[in-house]
């Protein structure tokens, strides 16, 4: 069961959020919802010129999207690699294309528009082998979702930023944000919590101390102290042998250096006079 979040604390985030980080434009329009769809997958953390590009040029290699519904997965694939983007998107978008057909024997998305949130939702979400953030895309771009949607890496945001517990459920904390975050600011929470997660605040090696969230996030003080103290530690472990080894270094030079602080003279060996030859010496 999800625990209410805090209103407050999430009021202070979201100004902070829509500094760094910025929702990018909208998909093309598209004249049914059909072509919405594919434009949306296509649309998923993909530049806008090449998810341009990659759906021209789909449009070109197949007749029409039931052709590439039933092609080889790797001819749609090698064409969206041509374009840059990756090939697990023709992978993604045949199983919607596919699962659309096997329930409703045509490609009738509009039909699925009529259906209530969480229906819609679980729809795309369930789909095997299509990555929640392209289920994601479909749904706030072309559905209008107005919930934040959570997968793994918003959840790790989310418990960092100590607004849910270690173990509460992802579907949990989803309904908890529900409850604090306004419908109009559903998709750009979802996309900058996304963003961070993966460019910040990562699941391994993360630095708090270049965190926007900082100063708002009980992970990061934690986090902040401990490798203050793990600085202090080696610094400590830097001067140890440094200070074991003082005495004995003054000690060599005292003994290198003479008592009457003068140099001591090196002698010299005198040259033996050669004895005139034939002659032996006295």
């Amino acid at each position: 069961m999800s625990h209410k979040l805090s209103i407050r604390k999430t009021r202070r985030l979201r100004p902070i959020l829509a500094r760094t980080y910025k929702l990018p434009p909208p998909p093309e329009a598209q004249d049914s919802f059909l072509n919405q769809v594919v434009m949306a997958v296509l649309w998923a953390d993909a530049p806008p010129a090449k998810a341009c590009q990659a759906y021209a040029r789909l449009a070109e290699e197949f007749v029409d999207w039931n052709e590439l519904r039933v092609s080889m997965t790797v001819q749609a694939g090698s064409v969206l690699e041509a374009c840059g983007l990756a090939p697990v998107k023709a992978a993604a978008l045949k199983r919607i294309l596919g699962k659309v057909v096997e329930e409703l024997y045509t490609f009738d998305f509009e039909a699925l528009a009529a259906r209530p949130r969480e229906n819609l939702k679980s729809w795309f979400t369930s789909i095997e082998g299509v990555p929640h953030y392209i289920a994601a895309s479909v749904l706030y771009w072309v559905f209008q979702y107005d919930r934040v949607l959570v997968d793994a890496d918003i959840a790790r945001v989310v418990r960092r930023l100590g607004l849910a517990h270690e173990a509460e459920a992802e579907a949990d904390i989803e309904a908890g944000l529900a409850g604090v975050i306004p419908a109009r600011e559903a998709h750009f929470t979802y996309w900058a919590l996304r963003q961070h997660a993966l460019s910040v605040c990562t699941k391994e090696k993360y630095d708090c101390r270049t965190c926007v969230l900082r100063k708002e996030c009980a992970t990061a003080e934690r986090h902040i102290a401990e490798l203050a103290a793990a600085e202090r530690e080696a610094k400590k472990k830097a001067k140890a042998p440094q200070a074991r080894n003082a005495p004995q270094a003054a000690t060599r030079a005292a003994k290198a250096q003479p008592k009457n602080g003068a140099p001591k003279a090196r002698k010299s060996a005198g040259k033996k006079t050669p004895s005139p030859r034939g002659k032996s010496k006295p």
